[in-house]
């Protein structure tokens, strides 16, 4: 493999020729060197394309001579600038002449190569002479033929894209003749070697496959993915690397021969990143400016490589990089070795066998031991494949023990499963028992529960009863009260009129008709007035026995002004018969032409009578507070907004603490000391306005200061 490189740079330089005839008109070709004779002078052209200059017996006398060892810049103009033919003359001893000689040739750009008149092809060595190619061509040469013998060449020659540096410093053509069983060893060479190469290219497809695998079994372990793709890339080089060196497959254009040594050598590129990387992960290193600047390299030597593609240093920009990612990966196993990393022993091992087979391949080289075919590969290919085989081994131990340790937490997971088992089914046997227990309880209990339902219903309803007793009684007092005055009346209007009676029956027996007459009006008077305070209790007491009687739930226009304020003096006239030392200011602000309201009258007096019982009691503790300059004050007012009916009952008391307003509606819950209220007075008064009316009640109060209770009414 190495020898065929070597060869192939030898080719692209020139050689200098052996065994030249000192004819300059016939090349006398004697005998053939060990590694045939290169065809060089005697040669003739002439530009130009003529058909006839390929016959043997073409007057080529007045042609130009040419040495074929000069490169392509050093070759004459009009060589460079279309078709030209060359012709060369040269006698061959018996010896050779007897026996099948094969002419090998390279050449930059496309040649028709004719022997004594006939264009060289046959079944077995073809003519490989089409197309833009820089690659060798094999002609055979028939035994038995003339002494004398002619080969002529029709040559265009191919002109590289400019980019393509040193592309003029290849020779144009080179031809050389040696036997053919000679070529057929050769060829058997490179088969080896092709053989070879494919070989390796399977082993690295085998490691990304292999690595892939392990990646996508375990994806944590990132290394596994970045060795794939390096083994990968290196297999795919070493699969196009059979046709670079024997020219086995003929491409249509040379760009198709440029771009498979691009793809190649970017490929090697690549997988030497990847490469790097991959230890990078497995040693739980963090890639950072050294690996920036190793991949900036890497771009910027393969583009002097694509630059030189055709130049005889080609090979030096890989070069410069594989040694860069070479001395990268042994510093980075160094470090790891420093570390004490694990699995740096093994893959500084795999380093180097690796630079042992370089160190030794180059000192046999400078010792001169001729090393061909297998024994070269032998060296060569150690030192390509340890490295990553010491890596892979690492990777597939650390794979393995991955396995092992997941089966041994597999089996404890089993074990530990098994032990849960049969603790589940010993708690679920006890489950059962104390199931059975507490059903039991349950249903003992759930007894019980239902008969402290019931207790608390029977209290609840009792507790409503005395809520609704003591706004009766409430009421019922103030009602007292407010009868009291037109009863006085009826009775001293009463004690009046019997007098002015007995005064009109003396003015009568005295005959005294105006005194009559006067005493007759006073009377009549009076007993009008009687009537009107007789009717002013019959009022009251028919609004005392419609509040006591149970509400029928049916719906009447109600006029709320006249509610309002009909309560508003019940209530505190009420409070007033249980203590005559309490004032309080009473304010009203009812909104004229307020429209009447579909409602149930007695239930909206129920919670107008709690609210205002409720503002009276807070303003006459405030008051008892003994507060400088405090005036007890309640406020009812009314107002219609939007279709709906508002009714506020404010008062200027002790206030409601912000802690305990969300708890104010809530059953049984009070403010006041015990034996003073149920707890229940305004949570009856929310469901009467809210479900009973489709209304809503809403409480606003400062501590200290205020308190305000707003009752919404829709008017329909």
């Amino acid at each position: 493999m190495k020898h065929a490189l070597l060869l192939l740079l030898a080719l692209l330089l020139g050689t200098p020729g052996r065994a030249q005839a000192p004819d300059a008109t016939v090349l006398q070709i004697n005998r053939l060197p060990a590694d045939g004779l290169l065809l060089q002078k005697g040669w003739r052209y002439r530009p130009g394309d003529d058909s006839a200059r390929a016959r043997p017996n073409f007057d080529d006398r007045a042609w130009d001579t040419l040495a074929l060892r000069l490169t392509g810049r050093e070759m004459p103009r009009a060589t460079q600038t279309g078709v030209y033919w060359l012709r060369l003359r040269f006698h061959l001893s018996d010896s050779l002449r007897s026996r099948t000689l094969a002419l090998q040739f390279w050449r930059r750009g496309t040649a028709d190569v004719y022997l004594n008149g006939r264009l060289l092809s046959d079944s077995t060595h073809r003519a490989r002479v089409r197309g833009s190619r820089i690659a060798p061509g094999v002609l055979e040469v028939p035994a038995n033929g003339p002494a004398e013998q002619v080969l002529a060449l029709r040559v265009a020659p191919w002109h590289p894209a400019p980019l393509l540096l040193g592309a003029d410093r290849l020779t144009a053509l080179q031809l050389r003749l040696r036997p053919m069983a000679q070529l057929v060893q050769i060829e058997r060479g490179w088969a080896d070697e092709v053989a070879l190469w494919r070989v390796m290219a399977a082993m690295f497809l085998l490691l990304a496959l292999l690595h892939w695998v392990f990646y996508r079994y375990n994806p944590t372990q990132r290394a596994n993915r970045y060795f794939a793709l390096y083994s990968l890339a290196y297999c795919l080089f070493m699969a196009s690397v059979p046709y670079a060196i024997t020219g086995s497959v003929e491409f249509p254009s040379w760009a198709w021969s440029v771009a498979i040594a691009v793809v190649s050598y970017g490929l090697l590129t690549l997988g030497g990143l990847w490469g790097v990387r991959a230890l990078y992960t497995l040693f739980g290193f963090a890639p950072g400016r050294v690996y920036r600047g190793l991949a900036l390299s890497g771009g910027l030597l393969l583009l002097a490589q694509w630059l030189t593609l055709l130049s005889p240093w080609y090979l030096i920009p890989y070069l410069v990089f594989a040694v860069l990612v070479l001395a990268e990966s042994l510093r980075l196993t160094g470090r790891a070795l420093r570390a004490r990393r694990r699995g740096a022993p093994i893959i500084a091992a795999g380093f180097g066998g690796g630079l042992l087979f370089i160190l030794l391949n180059l000192t046999l080289l400078v010792l001169g031991v001729p090393l061909d075919g297998i024994g070269s590969n032998l060296l060569f290919v150690p030192a390509i494949l340890l490295p990553p085989l010491g890596i892979s081994f690492f990777l597939a131990r650390e794979f393995a023990l991955g396995a092992e340790l997941l089966l041994v937490k597999l089996g404890e997971v089993e074990r530990l499963s098994a032990q849960t088992l049969a603790q589940e089914q010993e708690k679920q046997a006890l489950l059962e028992g104390q199931n059975e227990t507490l059903e039991h309880q349950v249903a003992e209990r759930t007894g019980e529960l239902q008969r402290s339902l019931t207790d608390l219903r029977a209290t609840q309803a009792q507790l409503i009863q005395k809520e609704k007793m003591a706004s009766l009684g409430e009421l019922t007092a103030g009602i007292a009260h407010e009868i009291q005055n037109p009863l006085n009346f009826v009775n001293n209007f009463s004690e009046v009129s019997a007098e002015l009676m007995a005064e009109l029956r003396e003015a009568q027996a005295a005959g005294d008709t105006e005194e009559v007459r006067a005493l007759a009006d006073d009377v009549t008077q009076n007993l009008g007035k009687i009537t009107e305070h007789g009717k002013r209790a019959a009022a009251i007491v028919k609004g005392m026995l419609e509040h006591s009687r149970t509400s029928t739930g049916e719906r009447t226009p109600a006029d709320l002004n006249a509610l309002c304020d009909e309560y508003l003096r019940l209530t505190y006239q009420g409070l007033r018969a249980k203590d005559k030392s309490f004032n309080a200011a009473l304010e009203t602000d009812f909104a004229p032409g307020l429209p009447l309201v579909e409602a149930v009258g007695a239930d909206v007096g129920r919670v107008l009578l709690n609210l205002l019982g409720n503002a009276f009691y807070a303003v006459r503790q405030r008051q008892q507070s003994s507060e400088a300059g405090y005036q007890p004050t309640v406020l009812v007012s009314t107002r219609q907004i939007d279709g709906r009916v508002e009714i506020r009952v404010a008062d200027n008391g002790t206030g409601i603490p912000d802690d305990i307003k969300a708890k104010i509606f809530q059953p049984f819950f009070t403010t006041k000391p015990t034996g003073e209220g149920t707890g229940l007075g305004l949570s009856l008064s929310h469901d009467i306005i809210a479900q009973g009316h489709g209304g809503a009640l809403t409480v606003a109060s400062q501590e200290g200061k205020f308190t305000e209770f707003l009752i919404s009414l829709p008017i329909n």
